[in-house]
């Protein structure tokens, strides 16, 4: 009961504040739409260290209305990542359950897709999972069923956004050249000035599911990483499972690099 009463506080709060300001509209906003464990951490931090950008990391807002968009500014407001002069309102989302419902005027956001590929992103999942002591993701199984299920909610949400208000890549690209995959979003996205490879690190983005707890904090910008060779280790999970990761992937991959052809 107190958690119903509390939810539907924080919706009733959220409703007052997005109509309190033309500056809550999704147009306004500038999200990360990704799976758990891909480098959103580190792209969440570089853009939220901008002046014109307000936010930290994953808020576990339900995108599905207007009045998530007061509930995010609370939320940033809460956790110490509010900016109140900033031109965007940032959030990263990385589980279906928050864009499932996601209204027709959250494809007017700007939006940075990313991937990252099966065998290092599971791993990574369950050894995060393990290392935080919680349940939810702590096989291999676990973390693939998560992953299939959501790079198809990805593919879902990428066809619905203009292609001038979107732009995919994949974690061993930023990895592999930071400087151009972050010229590609400034370009894509028109962001002024363009994106620099620094960031600080907030709290918030390593606390509460806000980011990344194990590693975020220790880097102030994105390190140039080569292939790693554990990478093609096979997971220890079903056959059919595995290969509907590796398709999930592809695909996504796929659509992002004819999206980069055709700009």
């Amino acid at each position: 009961m107190a958690h119903v009463l509390r939810n539907t506080g924080k919706r009733a709060a959220g409703w007052l504040i997005s109509h309190s300001a033309r500056q809550y509209r999704y147009r306004n906003c500038l999200f990360v739409l990704a799976h758990m464990r891909c480098g959103s951490t580190a792209l969440s931090n570089i853009l939220c260290s901008r002046p014109d950008v307000s936010g930290y990391g994953e808020t576990h807002v339900r995108h599905d209305g207007r009045a998530a968009l007061g509930q995010l500014a609370l939320n940033q407001l809460r956790r110490g990542g509010r900016k109140p002069q900033a031109d965007y309102l940032f959030d990263k989302v990385l589980h279906s359950r928050y864009d499932l419902e996601a209204p027709p005027e959250f494809f007017h956001a700007r939006a940075v897709f990313m991937v990252r590929r099966p065998g290092d992103a599971i791993r990574s999942i369950v050894k995060l999972f393990r290392r935080v002591g919680k349940n939810e993701y702590r096989t291999q199984e676990a973390a693939a069923a998560y992953y299939v299920e959501r790079l198809a909610a990805l593919e879902t949400l990428w066809r619905r956004f203009p292609p001038d208000r979107r732009i995919g890549l994949t974690h061993k690209a930023l990895l592999r050249d930071p400087a151009r995959q972050l010229a590609a979003i400034s370009a894509r996205l028109k962001l002024v000035p363009p994106l620099v490879n620094r960031y600080d690190s907030p709290p918030a983005s390593r606390q509460g599911g806000g980011g990344d707890p194990l590693t975020s904090g220790r880097y102030a910008r994105i390190e140039p990483r080569l292939h790693d060779p554990h990478a093609d280790a096979p997971l220890e999970i079903p056959p059919e499972l595995a290969a509907q990761c590796e398709d999930r992937y592809l695909r996504l991959c796929d659509l992002y690099s004819e999206d980069r052809g055709k700009a």
